[in-house]
């Protein structure tokens, strides 16, 4: 497997492969609906989805506004967001290859900004808040869900091992803390703050990204060797010796541009 250049995640083709894979899980995951919920879209809303994918989010919430411009890095991956989308009868979905930060967005354009599971693979996070800032209205909306890093440094350690291990386009989770501290410095209030589960079945989390028997046993040996304060955080379980399942936990965080003081 070739690993792409950190920071950098969608140009290996192993990896654009998993991202194929969810067409059948994330887009069933039920954080999708509480995103939309949580974000309160409206029927004149614009709204700008953040490393779209297969076009999840996107299809979820353009039933609620008015427009919807879906951006990825990967072009590939687009064609196959189209065709989804085509299929569901949705006519004001409007697929792009690119990305926020790297795009010449007008400023104050968009209402609701979406990013599911994306500030994970940047380098720069900041960076995305930073522009988001820049093209969200003063009245606009700003959601992102994504990993947790736990709080306590030996549990951070042990999943940023694990997660890298596994892919190599994940760079970096944060803590609430981290979260925090970034969004007052690019200038959001945040308004929600909501931690939930996710469940992983270990066999076909381990092997979606192409890893070989030996890279699966060697991340079932990471969880099933770990000790028992690791094993109840991440809620490990076994059966007759043998990896089941495990859990992450997620952040989702909405928030908006602070006013001016």
């Amino acid at each position: 497997m070739t690993t792409p250049e950190r920071g950098i995640a969608w140009s290996d083709e192993v990896i654009r492969a998993s991202r194929l894979d969810t067409v059948h899980d994330h887009a069933g995951e039920p954080d999708i609906d509480r995103l939309v919920e949580l974000v309160e879209p409206h029927g004149d809303d614009i709204v700008f989805d953040f490393v779209t994918g297969l076009g999840h989010v996107a299809r979820a919430i353009a039933p609620h506004v008015d427009k919807v411009h879906a951006y990825d890095p990967d072009a590939e991956l687009l064609k196959e967001a189209e065709k989804l989308t085509e299929a569901s009868n949705l006519k004001n979905i409007t697929f792009v290859n690119g990305t926020l930060i790297d795009l010449k967005l007008p400023d104050k354009s968009y209402d609701i900004i979406t990013a599911r599971l994306a500030i994970r693979h940047l380098l720069d996070a900041s960076g995305l808040l930073k522009q988001a800032f820049r093209i969200l209205k003063p009245s606009g909306r700003l959601v992102l869900s994504d990993t947790l890093a736990p709080s306590q440094s030996d549990l951070a350690d042990f999943q940023a091992n694990l997660m890298e291990l596994r892919d190599p386009s994940h760079v970096q989770s944060y803590a609430i803390s981290e979260f925090e501290i970034i969004f007052e410095r690019e200038k959001f209030d945040i308004d929600v703050i909501e931690i939930y589960p996710m469940a992983y079945d270990f066999e076909s989390w381990a092997k979606r990204l192409g890893a070989s028997n030996e890279n699966v046993r060697m991340l079932a040996r990471t969880l099933q060797n770990a000790g028992d304060r690791v094993k109840r955080h991440f809620r490990v379980v076994e059966q007759g010796g043998k990896l089941i399942s495990f859990v992450t936990w997620m952040i989702m965080i909405v928030a908006s541009p602070a006013p001016e003081r």
